[in-house]
């Protein structure tokens, strides 16, 4: 049994407006977006809008480990977003099948795909937990 159709596109299933945080915001500040808006990821975006990294929940859990909490310990109110994020970003677009979609997320081990537009603007996040909520609803 197949549990994603072929016509179903990226679009279909995606968070569309996504809340993104631009690479030089601080860390601080992530952690109360994603906390606030409770989520476990955010697009990181240029001072023009157009992607640049991921930064997740993930990344924070690697930024508190012992040995990096030292490397940081005396700049971490100080210490940017595109200091830590994920980059590059893997990106798909939003006519992708959701096949291809999870093909590519479990190939490169990721939670969520962002999908962008054709300036690199992101539109839309795709995460794994989008997957449950459609196999839930089948």
């Amino acid at each position: 049994m197949t549990l994603i159709t072929t016509d179903l596109r990226v679009a279909d299933l995606m968070t569309i407006d996504p809340i993104c945080i631009r690479a030089d915001a601080s860390l601080t500040e992530a952690e109360d977006m994603m906390r606030t808006h409770r989520i476990t990821g955010l697009p990181v975006t240029d001072a023009e809008g157009h992607l640049v990294g991921v930064i997740s929940q993930t990344d924070l859990l690697y930024l508190a480990m012992p040995s990096v909490q030292e490397l940081i310990r005396h700049r971490a109110p100080h210490v940017l977003i595109g200091e830590v994020m994920s980059a590059p970003p893997v990106t798909i677009d939003d006519g992708a099948t959701l096949r291809d979609a999870a093909r590519l997320m479990h190939d490169e081990h990721l939670h969520r795909l962002v999908a962008v537009d054709d300036h690199g603007r992101p539109v839309g996040v795709l995460s794994a937990m989008d997957f449950v909520a459609l196999a839930a609803e089948m």
